[in-house]
């Protein structure tokens, strides 16, 4: 087995459990697994398939059994949104180089990330504020303090998955 999909397991491993234990808000390793999967990986689409995925377990397991409405709930209306806000974080990911590119790239990936998924947030029912223009600006601003915790967790667990990888190569190299 590769180091890539060492790291790669081991991200998706992260993320379930992230997603699942109690946690910080929006402090989980979805972001790395998006943005480092398609970074270190040839296949786009099978990462965008492998994070719908691991949302779609955790999804599950989170609507049906840690905040259960009573009726079986796949997902809410606004999911698709944070689905799809997951695509922008693997496609900044792809096109990451190193460096300070990458911090870039991870950096418009998370403001992509944060501008859908609360677009998603502003449409659904769950909504607290009217479909209105200051509606939606009061919906982004209501979401501004879960902004840094999902940042500041996608760029740990990035680093992280970045060096376990040059770990893991030099170690096969010994």
């Amino acid at each position: 087995m590769t180091a890539k999909n060492k790291v790669l397991i081991g991200l998706v491993i992260a993320a379930l459990i992230s997603r699942i234990a109690p946690h910080y808000p929006n402090f989980t390793a979805m972001g790395a697994l998006a943005f480092m999967g398609a970074n270190q990986n040839k296949s786009l689409f099978k990462i965008i398939a492998l994070t719908f995925g691991v949302l779609m377990v955790s999804d599950l397991f989170i609507n049906n059994f840690i905040h259960p409405s009573g009726s079986f709930t796949l997902m809410y209306k606004g999911s698709l949104f944070t689905y799809a806000g997951f695509i922008l974080y693997a496609v900044a990911g792809r096109y990451a180089k190193t460096g300070a590119k990458s911090i870039v790239a991870l950096v418009a990936g998370s403001i992509g990330f944060f501008l859908l998924s609360n677009l998603g947030v502003f449409l659904s029912e769950f909504s607290l504020f009217p479909r209105t223009a200051s509606g939606l600006a009061a919906t982004y601003a209501a979401a501004i303090p879960f902004y840094a915790p999902e940042l500041i967790s996608t760029a740990l667990f990035s680093a992280i998955a970045y060096a376990a990888e040059i770990k893991l190569v030099a170690t096969a190299k010994a």
